[in-house]
């Protein structure tokens, strides 16, 4: 690996370290990004192996993917008798065989078990060991619908592929952004561990408006709740995410995710959730507000004019959960300010009871290292009969960490 490659190399997260990932290209003009996908994989710790065509050769120069990844790119098969290397029963076989861009003359070949390139050799290897594979196709839109393909796709499906549809524009299969493609091939090597499980998670802030313009609302980014809805889909469950007013920018391989602003519009799409759905864990981590303005003023209040507000207690959804769904498990979040540890786990306890929550995500906000606004966070884990369990790290750590313990 080149000294370039290893400086990128788990800079994002450990998820893919010690995997190997044979990442194969097609000749589709969107291998131009192919690099860009080889490169985020790295990111997140995995040695990624490139396979080009000899057509993709021809689109874009091999030595580009020997940069992007320190690794010698393989175009023709030869002495090393690459797709049992790196897809057959060798110790040195991969852990994932990735097709991204993949044409339809590429699908048919697989499909049809027909090895003449490359990547049809070892993808073809690969499904003969039953090796992971994950095939992202990429043609104008009338290919796709084409009946041969059509066919030739669910043959895929039946062989165990997993396929990463397009994004259908301009009358183009367009290649799914590049963080789309690397989440996928997480969930595909991640353990699976919620897999068949509903999850319902809230996440960010709310808003409480006091006129037509202004609101009360606190610092919250979203990160935390949001990590703990990647980690849940990561692991196999289907998620529901249901976020407040902040920048936060779900992922589109959560597919049911909801903005809301206000805290009345995140309880009713929430009890709306648990009503029409069974969730298995439901996961508050969103900072709803605590109070409300006693009344909303429609117009904007002039600047210049003395202002008395009157908040009365904002309901709370934790309160309401168990008794629309007795059966889920439920796991709140609880910032405190400037709390010593043994007040943040008293406080925490006495709001799990309350609320009949099975385990209570607490955190002290007042420090800016591990604050609102971080990619860090220091909590701790607390539940009925169970030592406390402190976490720090990532916010997408501690959501790993969070479900190992909950699902001990």
């Amino acid at each position: 690996m080149s000294h370039i490659s290893k400086d990128i190399a788990g800079t994002l997260s450990n998820e893919l370290e010690g995997r190997t990932i044979i990442h194969c290209i097609t000749s589709s003009i969107s291998c131009f990004l192919a690099p860009q996908i080889s490169r985020l994989l790295m990111r997140h710790g995995a040695r990624v192996i490139p396979v080009l065509s000899p057509e993709a050769a021809k689109f874009i120069n091999p030595l580009i993917f020997e940069w992007a990844t320190g690794e010698k790119p393989v175009v023709v098969i030869e002495g090393e008798v690459e797709h049992v290397k790196y897809a057959g029963l060798s110790k040195d076989k991969a852990d994932l065989i990735l097709v991204a861009p993949i044409t339809a003359n590429s699908i048919s070949k697989i499909a049809t078990g027909i090895m003449d390139t490359s990547v049809t050799l070892i993808t073809g290897t690969a499904l003969g060991n039953n090796l992971p594979v994950i095939i992202v196709p990429t043609m104008h839109e009338v290919m796709m619908h084409n009946p041969a393909v059509k066919e030739n796709l669910e043959k895929l499906k039946e062989m165990n592929v997993d396929i990463l549809y397009p994004r259908i524009e301009e009358e183009k299969a367009k290649i799914p952004e590049t963080e789309e493609i690397v989440e996928y091939c997480l969930r595909k090597l991640s353990d699976q561990s919620l897999k068949g499980k509903k999850v319902l998670v809230t996440a960010g802030p709310t808003r409480a408006f006091i006129d037509g313009v202004r609101f009360i609302s606190n610092p919250s980014t979203g990160k935390m709740g949001y990590a703990t809805a990647l980690e849940a889909w990561r692991r196999g469950a289907d998620v529901k995410l249901i976020y407040g007013s902040s920048q936060l920018n779900p992922s589109k391989v959560i597919e049911d995710s909801i903005k809301t602003e206000t805290a009345k519009e995140m309880l009713e799409e929430s009890l709306g959730a648990i009503e029409n759905n069974h969730f298995d864990y439901i996961i508050l981590a969103a900072a709803m507000n605590d109070f409300v303005p006693e009344e909303k003023i429609d117009d904007k209040i002039t600047s210049d004019a003395k202002l008395e507000l009157t908040l009365r207690p904002a309901e709370k959804l934790a309160d309401a959960i168990k008794q629309k769904s007795l059966e889920s498990q439920l796991i709140l979040f609880k910032a405190e300010y400037k709390k010593t540890d043994i007040e943040l786990v008293e406080r925490a306890k006495d709001r799990m009871a309350k609320a009949q929550a099975d385990f209570i995500i607490a955190n002290d906000v007042s420090k800016k290292e591990t604050g609102f606004e971080s990619d860090f966070n220091k909590v701790a884990i607390v539940g009925t009969n169970i030592e406390v369990e402190w976490i720090e790290g990532s916010k997408i750590e501690i959501a790993k960490r969070i479900f190992d313990f909950i699902l001990q």
